[in-house]
């Protein structure tokens, strides 16, 4: 709440209808990021604070104002419930007339003064400046507060970090990066380490700020001077009993940092009949089921989930985080309502609101908070929430987490699941189990991965060495056992059918006692062969050899490229069905060819010649007469004898 003088308040709360009551509205225009000088409370206690070596380009005051014209809307926590850390950005608009300069991205300071004294009301910048149809004079002024610099990637500013960093350093450097001031403030955790827990390629800068002030209990905000404050809601009353007013001793409430409304339009004023009940657990865990840490003796428990800034403490750490940030956000209950009533700008969000009505008493918070109005300028003040908490999912920021470790645990209907990471040394399990499917996985990331899945109708083993790109697989139904193995697009398999087996691959190596194949096809075996039919190129054994030009079985070879050829390996012996082996007249026809070494050779053609080269030295034989069988010498020389006796016959006749 800001701390300006009573007797301003009391103008502020004064009908208007004097002059010193008369709201005089400014905005001043600067062509860079204001930047001003102001005590830590007061806002405008003399001229000499205002403003500081800076002149605006552009100031439109009243006379260019359209009555009634302004809506500033600030959220602190615009969620159902109190969602600790949230970052909401102001909201400024206002209709202005005959303002011809374009006033498009530039910042400007929001002031209004009442009986002489000026009081801040933010710093914006202008994100839209639109004529309106109606009036063509006219021009609306869209502009938000300086949260929108966090609207950036700062991946980069985050690689660039040392670490291990303090977590006051931490949002110190990142403030400094996106360009904002601080109010100076001492955070519940300023003191505690930082590590690097993400790896990322996009990271939000709100979403880091959101980060410090969740792990904090607090929320971000910009106050009027336009530098980042970081909000905490104060102790709430007591109430205790649906009877607010018992006794005396039971007033005035014990909420700290509290406005007492002395008006309120009732016809617009509504109200919950129940008290949210206050946080009296806070559970601190990475994802959903995850063991985490919790400190708190109820029920009514409050969860972080997802904050990086704490990935990878032990357990007895991440228990007095929570018990740090337990007595930031616990003893906090209120009243939902909402709440409408003259402006008091001097209330900021999260202030305590307190309301008396004819039969109760509304104590809450302004966690929204809407003005609207100039002269007649009213506030409407809004806090949402249920009975009890609500689980949360925390940051909804997936990330690459690298270092810690985790246990998790899952129970539904559906499924009932655990799973382990040791983000340190990049590891995962997880064992999954729905009516579905049995699932089990391994991961090391960037290097290997196991997966085993059991269903109803399949059995499924898969390995994987992701930095050899190989993978083998196993899998397993009714009809078939498959086995596969891969490395990058080549892959051998083995399929295993009730009807038949089939290997396929790119070689085929088997290694037994009586049989080897080696990878080229080379087979040596110890046992026989026998079948119908055998194909191939050659086949080869001590005596026996087969390829595309001839067959050898022992001493004799056979052609087999078309040439008809029977022969002896010494070549005493030889079949030819083209003709003779050389010097004879060709033809189709065959021949036989007997010799031997050192003598001569006998052919038989199938022309019904016999050629004989030596026929002493053949020593052919033919026989003669009973069993005596003659050289073919010794039955030429008989024939001439009995020719020569038969001539004398014949002559002697």
């Amino acid at each position: 709440m800001l701390n300006i003088p009573e007797e301003i308040k009391d103008l502020f709360r004064t009908d208007n209808i004097q002059p010193e009551t008369v709201r005089h509205l400014k905005l001043r225009f600067f062509d860079e990021d204001i930047k001003l000088l102001f005590p830590e409370d007061t806002l405008f206690p003399s001229d000499d604070l205002f403003p500081v070596d800076q002149e605006p380009i552009y100031v439109i005051d009243n006379s260019q104002i359209i009555s009634e014209s302004l809506t500033l809307e600030e959220n602190l926590c615009a969620s159902q419930n109190l969602e600790f850390g949230e970052c909401n950005s102001s909201l400024f608009e206002i209709v202005v007339a005959d303002v011809l300069l374009d006033l498009t991205g530039k910042e400007f300071m929001v002031t209004v003064e009442v009986g002489g004294y000026e009081m801040a009301m933010g710093i914006y910048k202008v994100e839209s400046f639109v004529r309106e149809q109606a009036d063509r004079r006219r021009k609306k002024i869209v502009a938000f507060d300086r949260m929108l610099n966090f609207d950036i990637n700062v991946a980069d500013w985050y690689h660039g970090l040392t670490f291990p960093i303090t977590l006051k350093q931490f949002r110190d450097s990142l403030c400094a990066h996106v360009g904002v001031a601080q109010v100076v403030t001492i955070l519940p955790l300023d003191d505690m380490q930082i590590t690097k827990t993400i790896e990322p390629e996009q990271l939000d800068g709100r979403k880091v700020l959101m980060a410090v002030c969740e792990i904090n209990g607090c929320f971000g905000n910009f106050d009027k001077t336009g530098r980042l404050t970081y909000k905490f809601l104060g102790t709430s009353g007591l109430f205790p009993s649906e009877s607010l007013y018992p006794d005396e001793e039971l007033y005035p409430s014990e909420m700290t940092n509290a406005e007492t409304l002395s008006y309120y339009k009732q016809s617009e004023t509504h109200y919950e009949d129940y008290v949210v009940s206050p946080i009296d657990k806070v559970q601190i865990r990475q994802e959903e089921g995850d063991i985490g840490a919790s400190y708190g003796p109820g029920n009514n428990c409050y969860v972080i989930q997802g904050n990086y800034l704490v990935y990878g403490k032990s357990g007895q750490e991440l228990l007095s985080i929570a018990a740090t940030v337990y007595d930031q956000i616990s003893g906090r209950l209120y009243k939902p309502c909402h709440i409408v009533g003259p402006a008091l700008p001097w209330v900021e969000v999260g202030d305590g609101i307190i309301c008396y009505t004819t039969d109760d008493v509304i104590e809450t918070y302004c966690l929204e908070r809407t003005m609207k109005g100039i002269q007649g300028m009213m506030d409407t003040y809004e806090a949402k929430g249920n009975i009890e908490q609500e689980q949360r999912t925390g940051l909804s920021e997936q990330i690459i987490q690298l270092e810690g470790k985790s246990a998790v645990i899952k129970r539904s209907v559906e499924e009932v699941s655990v799973r382990v990471t040791d983000l340190k040394d990049y590891t995962e399990a997880q064992f999954a189990i729905t009516a579905e499917q049995i699932l089990a996985e391994v991961t090391r990331a960037q290097q290997a991965e196991a997966s085993l899945k059991i269903r109803a109708d399949q059995i499924a083993l898969s390995v994987t060495d992701l930095t050899n790109s190989t993978n083998s697989r196993f899998e397993q139904t009714a009809a078939q056992i498959l086995l596969k193995v891969s490395k990058g697009d080549v892959s051998s398999q083995l399929s295993i059918e009730s009807d038949k087996v089939t290997i396929s691959g790119n070689r085929l190596i088997v290694n037994s006692t009586n049989f080897k194949l080696d990878g080229n096809g080379n087979a040596t075996f110890s046992g026989r062969v026998q079948g119908a039919h055998i194909s191939g190129s050659t086949i080869e054994a001590d005596t026996f050899y087969s390829n595309d030009n001839a067959v050898g079985f022992g001493d004799y070879y056979v052609s087999a490229d078309g040439s008809n050829v029977l022969r002896s390996n010494n070549g005493f012996f030889k079949v030819n069905s083209q003709g003779p082996p050389s010097g004879s007249p060709g033809g189709d026809y065959s021949s036989l060819y007997v010799g031997g070494q050192g003598y001569g050779g006998v052919t038989i053609s199938g022309l019904g010649g016999i050629e004989c080269s030596d026929i002493v030295a053949l020593n052919c034989s033919l026989a003669h007469g009973g069993s005596r069988v003659w050289a073919l010498g010794e039955t030429i020389d008989w024939m001439w004898e009995q020719f020569e006796e038969l001539r004398d016959r014949v002559d002697n006749l």
